[in-house]
């Protein structure tokens, strides 16, 4: 299944590289595939133990198999699923020094063409102190500098937790961080429900970071919480989080983030307790960020619509919803509820989900409040029953420049007003209501610079820059 939806990446740079295709010549009126690296370019230094790449491919009838071989070793398959044409991110590991991938493409007919990217790594960031950047893998996101230590599958927990001897268990390693730690858990399976009682500062934040985004898979193997965070100033950065019972990654204490996951397959029940993807439901889990994050298949989709199963749910004030892209929960794909009052909510995609797109709300342990002072900007919402609603006990709202398309109801406002929303066609490059599409923008779509700059994020869903036209553009992609 991780397969289909990583498919959601797929397309995302438009940025040009030069053609280094280099087809096998065919033996039949069969064309043979082509295919471009879009990045890195070559000859490119890079840090670390590897890096992101993207590359563009096409054939006439099907490309079936993606490989790569780093400095003349085994060509390993990367995993694709068939396809005419796309563009294919994947990771490719490398040593300190020179290097040189090929990437190898196969169509159905045994034609093959082949790309070669040479490589030059400067040095790898060592355990124990230090930060470091994600680099290409999260775009222009940085994690802080401080101590930084390490977790992999093939650790052990009397390790030190040095890059060299790492920590095998994310559980065990949240023990040992005090404000200002780093720690970065390296690709790999993770059968575990990690709970996160330590708190950083304001100025010294604790960052748990999957050194790959959607690199370090936590399977929650049927407990409540994939990741859960008891503790304030914590981030939890590009985990890949699925079956747990309520929620992915939950937030109990104000001013966490969670960036760049992926939380699918959340096994949630229609109950007093429902669950959802990405969930900061609590009243205390105030000043929160939710940034990023790709959230599917939240709830037995089966049983039909459950206004307790989100995929992301915001119940506290002041929180920020941006960037994300949530589709197929049972629910609403971004909701808000419980103490919820002056939430930004901006530069979403919410498509296909059983009960609504995004709503605002408030309503039981209120704490005294009511969602009032929201802001819904630049947000797309396609293809749900209720596209952008108010619930429950509102005020005053702001909805302004939103696209609602093809919703059975664009919108339903209680006591505010939408002003200068759009409902057309989005023009996304290539949209699938199961997520197995391109959500990008099209250089022609209408939802290109039509997103106003008010409380807008810096970065987009790849953490490029936002401000890159007239305008920022609806959606949480920037095309240009």
């Amino acid at each position: 299944m991780r397969q289909l939806f990583f498919l959601l990446l797929v397309g995302l740079i438009t940025a040009c590289a030069t053609d280094q295709s280099a087809p096998s010549p065919s033996s039949s009126s069969n064309q043979a595939p082509s295919i471009r690296i879009l990045s890195p370019s070559n000859g490119a230094t890079v840090s670390g133990a590897g890096t992101r790449a993207e590359v563009s491919i096409s054939d006439d009838k099907a490309v079936t198999r993606l490989t790569r071989q780093v400095n003349g070793g085994p060509e390993q398959d990367i995993a694709i699923q068939p396809t005419q044409s796309g563009n294919i991110i994947f990771w490719i590991p490398l040593v300190s020094g020179s290097n040189t991938a090929v990437i190898r493409v196969y169509d159905a007919e045994g034609l093959s063409a082949s790309a070669t990217l040479n490589l030059q790594v400067g040095g790898s960031s060592s355990g124990g102190s230090g930060g470091g950047s994600f680099g290409t893998d999260y775009g222009g996101y940085t994690l802080p500098s401080g101590p930084t230590y390490y977790v992999s599958p093939s650790g052990s927990n009397a390790n030190d937790g040095s890059r060299e001897r790492p920590w095998a268990t994310l559980s065990f390693a949240v023990q040992k961080l005090k404000p200002g730690d780093v720690l970065r858990v390296l690709p790999g399976s993770y059968n575990e429900s990690v709970q996160v009682t330590a708190s950083g500062t304001s100025s010294q934040r604790i960052t748990i970071a999957s050194d790959i985004r959607w690199g370090a898979k936590l399977n929650a193997q049927g407990n409540l919480f994939g990741i859960d965070v008891r503790g304030s100033y914590v981030d939890i950065v590009g985990f890949e989080v699925t079956n747990a019972t309520n929620s992915g990654i939950i937030s109990w204490a104000p001013y966490n983030r969670f960036l760049f996951n992926h939380v699918y397959g959340i096994r949630a029940q229609c109950d007093s307790n429902g669950g959802a993807g990405v969930n900061m439901s609590s009243p205390d889990s105030s000043d929160g960020v939710m940034l990023g994050n790709l959230v599917h298949d939240i709830g037995d989709l089966s049983a039909g619509f459950c206004t307790r199963i989100h995929g992301i749910y915001q119940g506290a004030p002041r929180g920020l919803v941006q960037n994300n892209i949530t589709y197929r929960a049972r629910g609403f794909g971004i909701t808000s509820w419980h103490a919820a009052t002056a939430v930004t909510i901006s530069n979403n995609l919410s498509f296909a989900n059983l009960y609504g797109g995004i709503s605002v709300g408030s309503g039981d342990n209120t704490r005294g409040n009511r969602a009032e002072n929201f802001l819904v900007a630049n947000n797309i919402v396609v293809g749900n029953p209720r596209g952008i609603s108010e619930e429950g006990n509102t005020g005053v709202n702001r909805f302004v420049n939103n696209l609602v398309w093809n919703n059975t109801t664009n919108w339903r406002l209680q006591t505010s007003t939408q002003q200068g929303s759009l409902s057309l066609d989005p023009g996304f490059v290539n949209f699938q209501p199961d997520g197995s599409g391109n959500y990008t923008l099209q250089s022609s779509s209408p939802a290109i610079d039509k997103g106003i700059t008010e409380r807008a994020p810096a970065i987009d869903f790849q953490a490029k820059p936002r401000f890159q036209g007239s305008a920022p553009d609806l959606g949480p992609f920037e095309v240009r």
